[in-house]
């Protein structure tokens, strides 16, 4: 089901904090590369983008799949808002 891409936060029991287009995972919704392709940068500017601007605590890449969370809320909050405020203003239907 189409619609606008929007982030959604949690907190694992980890404690680590994330956030992730949750509303149709079962089509790849949360895939990884979306924000990429908002933002309009290569994998590893937005790599560069989530270390340098969003402060990301981990950060692995495995299976073709890129995973990031945050130890700090505010800075993940940062990161869910300037994005979800870009997919609305672009429209950025997945």
């Amino acid at each position: 089901m189409a619609h606008i891409y929007k982030l959604t936060e949690w907190q694992s029991l980890s404690g680590n904090w994330h956030c992730g287009d949750v509303e149709d995972l079962a089509n790849g919704s949360n895939s990884w590369w979306y924000p990429c392709r908002l933002l309009g940068i290569a994998p590893t500017d937005f790599i560069m983008l989530l270390v340098e601007k969003y402060h990301v605590s981990d950060i692995s890449y495995r299976n073709d799949t890129l995973l990031w969370s945050w130890h700090n809320q505010l800075y993940m909050r940062k990161y869910k808002n300037d994005i979800n405020k870009l997919a609305r203003e672009k429209k950025f239907i997945i």
